[in-house]
This record gives structure tokens, sequence and C-alpha cells, in this order.
């Protein structure tokens, strides 16, 4: 009876950690424009990897946030985002990714990211949080492996997921 009750409790442990895994980043071949401060962290997105996802997100039927970014590649955007999405936005950028796309390019690997100390950090362990039903977006958190500290929450469309950004 013992091991019984021991065998359906190793059955059952995995499952709340399914939804967990680590995503390493890859190498950005271009200089990364938009800089996004999140917890101590900053994590840098390319002009270019923004507007793809934003393309990707349209095709899903999501028009919320149109197709380009309209950003000056020349350029560098500092922005600072808070944990959760219920807050005051200051410009048109924040809420395109916490909202939009930057759960999708962290998902994807797409981003650069320094930690407190200026550190690079070269995987993130992505955990997605349950989806309701009748919801189309996943919230999704993104941790760093070295301390379990939360490097960025955000938002992500369920019909994003299996996407490819194709910029390899």
């Amino acid at each position: 009876m013992k091991s019984l009750k021991f065998l359906l409790f190793a059955f059952m442990l995995p499952a709340p950690l399914f939804a967990q895994r680590t995503v390493q980043m890859h190498t950005l071949w271009i200089r990364p424009q938009v800089h996004v401060v999140f917890s101590g962290y900053t994590i840098s997105f390319t002009i270019k990897d923004i507007d793809k996802a934003l393309t990707l997100l349209s095709e899903t039927g999501d028009t919320t946030y149109g197709t380009s970014c309209g950003l000056d590649t020349s350029k560098d955007y500092n922005i600072e985002l808070y944990p959760g999405t219920k807050m005051e936005y200051l410009n048109k950028l924040e809420p395109i990714l916490q909202k939009g796309i930057g759960a999708f390019l962290l998902s994807a690997g797409h981003a650069y990211i320094k930690d407190k100390k200026h550190k690079i950090v070269r995987a993130v362990i992505m955990d997605i949080q349950p989806v309701k039903p009748g919801i189309d977006d996943a919230y999704m958190l993104f941790f760093d492996p070295r301390n379990n500290n939360m490097l960025f929450s955000g938002k992500m469309a369920t019909d994003m997921y299996n996407k490819d950004l194709g910029i390899n």
C-alpha cells in the first residue's frame, strides 16, 4: 500500500512542473535597440525581431498593435516595466512588449539579458501559467536559473506559442 501511494505521488509530482522549460538565448547579430528594465534586469531586443513578432501576431488575427512598431533603428529606446500587467503605461511601446510580444521573443530566445551586476544571462526558465478556458492569452513568467529571480512577466497569445521567427 505504501509503495502504491509513493508511485501515485511520483506520477503527480511532475505535473505542475510540466509548464516550465529552460530557454537558451540566441546570439543577436544586430545590436539591440530596445532596452527594457524589469526587476533590475535589462532585457534588450532588436527592432527587426519586434517587427517580425508583430507581423506573426497580426497573422493570428490580433491587430491591436499593428504589423510594425515604427521605431527608428538608429536610436536606442529605454523603457521600464513592472511585474504584473495592470498598470498605467507611459508610451505605446510598453504594452506592446508586456502584453504583446515580449514573452514571445523571450520564449524564442531572441533577447540579450543582463542582470543587476551586468552579467549576461544566457538561459532563462520559462513558466507558462495555466490558460483558462475562453482566454486567448497565456501569462508567462521568466526566471534567472542562477538565483530564481523573476526577470520578466508578460502575456503571449496562445496562437503564437508554436510560431517561428525564422531569423536565426
